[in-house]
């Protein structure tokens, strides 16, 4: 290859590499971000506490990069298990579906009245 050859080979590798961007991946979602850390003193991955309207407690631990919930309202008793198809959409089980809207978890179960649950921050 002459000198010139070589050159403008190596100007059009330079600038096919800088048009070959990869893009950028969108922002984490709660849900994605919740999946690793931990939000109660037990320490396990993923799982948070939440209150419910009914008074009650519910602990969600977010699975699968935040695409899979466990809910139980004791950590001793076994889970309902709702997954979604991609983050920000419904989670869907057996039973019930859930959807977030920030830091509220709406669960719809049969034909009972929703649930509404925000995360508990006092731990």
């Amino acid at each position: 290859m002459t000198p010139v050859r070589f050159g403008f080979a190596g100007i059009a590798l330079v600038l096919a590499s800088g048009c070959s961007e990869q893009p950028r991946k969108a922002k984490p979602t709660e849900q994605e971000i919740h999946a690793g850390d931990s939000g109660d003193a037990s320490g396990i991955p993923g799982r948070h506490p939440y209150r419910c309207d009914d008074d009650r407690p519910l602990l969600v631990d977010f699975k699968n990069e935040g695409l899979t919930l466990e809910l139980r309202r004791d950590g001793n008793v076994a889970p309902v298990v709702l997954t979604a198809p991609a983050a920000g959409l419904q989670y869907v089980g057996d039973t019930m579906s859930a959807m977030f809207s920030g830091n509220e978890l709406k669960i719809e179960e049969g034909d009972k009245p929703p649930v509404l649950c925000r995360k508990d921050t006092s731990l």
